[in-house]
């Protein structure tokens, strides 16, 4: 050796914070070597040579010593705790201030905190004496103790490469990849989110385990409203290691929501969009259930679960968040009831905003609910639609199976008596029926398909709306198809809803009102029959939806004038 070259051990600066000690190798650290090598969690996450004796840990001492004696100043350290071997750690120049770190320690140490404070004496190290600049990390895609430490220390999760790692059964991984700068705070710069246990009378929110792969593959509504956020069989794996990552990066926190007496997931609720400064302390919630769990409630018991944990402080083990947001398919009906049930509020529609797997588009719907809200006032549930019975009719929910075969043709008389065209179309019935029933959610109005007794073919529509005020009071209004009208069935539609609206089992108002056009005689003599009077008029009042201008004539019935009818005994 040159004079003036450096001399191993020599070269090796050591570095200790008390407890933590990097020296150079020794070689009596070479039996632990060779344990650590063997280890199962080691092969899986370095690629090591296989068999590993004490021939090979003798090669890997011999490049040691020679990476120092190059003059590099950089290279590995033995990790030293309570006087014996614990691990290496090591640099390694990557370009002009740039340098790659990576460590591993034997199995006797691991959740000690050793790897991160060996790490931390290190980066120090790094920076304040080499001046570097930037330190580089990667480990192999699912090695979540060697990026909790990179983590812990400050580094940026970068993103990942696929297929870069080899690993100890012959298959390829993902390799993780991040950097920490001089200038950056060498402490966490995201939560690491964890799903804490929740629980109420029947489910549990706990975390997903590599045990918890699905019986069956996803229904048509889960592919079609979850769009692939929900698990199947296939790639469950993968989809489990995507939503660890996503709350390691502090964007989300994801729950399976199981059967509290048999621990069977039931479905899963999630927060996420948890990591943009713009927007912290708010988050995004998505949820779905298995078919067999739907119906029952659970949805609710977890919806519940996650708000309150969200909006409670952090000093008693929550989230501290201030708002929550849901975007909703504009069909999913089911969805719609939760949110309004546990309090959210409806802010908006965004048209034609989601692509389907069908190749279709969809509506998409907000709701919000900040912590500051009333919850209990703001909670909704659509009033229950009763099925009426007449003599000819059959007063029910609309349904799928009333889509309409063709486009309706158009009504000319409809046309002069309303200002919009009530009645669904063929090919946009879903989205219509969607619409319909929404209105419905909020608690605020009811509708019934006219049907007939016999057939149940669909024959017109009839509801109640402006329902949920102090008031107790309401709107109706109602449609025939052409070939329904001239027999008298809306009157006689009318009439059966009216019992129902004042009736203390039924809707319990005290008033019904309605208003037509002046003019519309039938639409008048309709009212007249049910017991309603006009009492007022505006003139000039009502464009129709063929554009003409006309009066429109108010009336009303009281419940205590349908109850006491002219000629009715007291």
């Amino acid at each position: 050796m040159l004079p003036g070259m450096p001399v191993f051990p020599d070269a090796v600066p050591e570095l200790t914070d008390g407890a933590v000690t990097l020296r150079a190798h020794q070689d009596s650290d070479l039996p632990r070597i060779v344990e650590f090598a063997n280890d199962p969690r080691t092969r899986a996450s370095v690629p090591l040579p296989s068999p590993y004796g004490m021939e090979q840990a003798r090669e890997f001492f011999d490049q040691v010593r020679t990476t120092w004696e190059s003059g590099t100043r950089q290279g590995a350290w033995a990790v030293e705790v309570d006087g014996r071997w614990a691990g290496s750690i090591n640099l390694h120049s990557r370009a002009g201030g740039t340098s790659e770190i990576g460590y591993g320690v034997h199995p006797d140490v691991r959740g000690r905190g050793v790897t991160t404070a060996a790490a931390r004496l290190l980066v120090a190290h790094a920076f304040d004496d080499l001046g570097l600049q930037t330190l580089v990390w990667r480990a192999a895609r699912g090695n979540w103790a060697s990026r909790r430490v990179a983590w812990a220390l400050g580094f940026t999760h970068d993103g990942t490469w696929p297929a870069t790692h080899p690993g100890p059964d012959g298959t390829i991984v993902g390799t993780w990849f991040g950097h920490l700068h001089a200038s950056d705070p060498r402490a966490p710069q995201l939560p690491w989110r964890e799903a804490a246990a929740l629980e109420s009378g029947r489910i549990r929110l706990r975390p997903w385990r590599d045990t918890d792969v699905p019986d069956t593959t996803p229904d048509r509504s889960l592919t079609h409203f979850m769009l692939g956020s929900a698990p199947a069989p296939d790639g469950f794996d993968e989809w489990l290691l995507t939503r660890l990552e996503r709350m390691a990066g502090g964007e989300a926190v994801v729950w399976c929501i199981a059967d509290i007496a048999t621990d069977h997931p039931l479905g899963g609720i999630q927060l996420f969009r948890m990591n943009v400064p713009m927007l912290r302390d708010t988050a995004r919630l998505a949820y779905w259930l298995q078919p067999s769990a739907r119906g029952r409630g659970v949805m609710r018991d977890a919806m519940e679960l996650v708000v309150r944990h969200s909006f409670s402080p952090t000093t008693d083990g929550g989230l501290g968040l201030r708002r929550l947001a849901a975007h909703v398919d504009g069909t999913n009906l089911a969805s719609h009831r939760v949110l309004r049930w546990a309090g959210f509020r409806h802010i908006g529609s965004e048209h034609a905003n989601i692509a389907l797997p069908d190749g279709t588009v969809g509506d998409e719907e907000s709701f919000e609910l900040l912590a500051s809200d009333d919850r209990e006032a703001q909670r909704s549930a659509a009033v229950p639609v009763p099925v009426l019975r007449t003599e000819r009719l059959t007063l029910r929910a609309w349904s799928e199976q009333d889509r309409p075969e063709r486009e309706p043709a158009p009504d000319p008389q409809a046309a002069g008596a309303m200002g919009i065209e009530p009645r669904p179309p063929a090919a946009g019935y879903a989205d219509w029926l969607a619409r319909e029933s929404c209105d419905e959610l909020d608690g605020t109005s009811v509708g019934w398909c006219i049907a007939d007794a016999v057939t149940d073919r669909p024959l017109g529509s009839i509801g109640v709306r402006g329902l949920g005020t102090p008031l107790r009071s309401g709107t109706t209004g109602y449609w025939l198809y052409d070939e329904a009208r001239g027999r008298g069935l809306a009157g006689e539609a009318l009439r059966a809803v009216v019992d129902h609206a004042f009736s203390p089992d039924g809707l319990g108002l005290r008033r019904l009102d309605a208003a037509t056009v002046d003019g519309n005689h039938a639409s008048m003599l309709t009212l007249a029959s049910a017991g309603f009077r006009q009492y007022g008029q505006d003139h000039d009042s009502f464009v129709a939806a063929d554009g003409t201008i006309t009066d429109t004539a108010y009336f009303e019935l009281l419940s205590v004038e349908h109850t006491h009818r002219p000629g009715d005994p007291d």
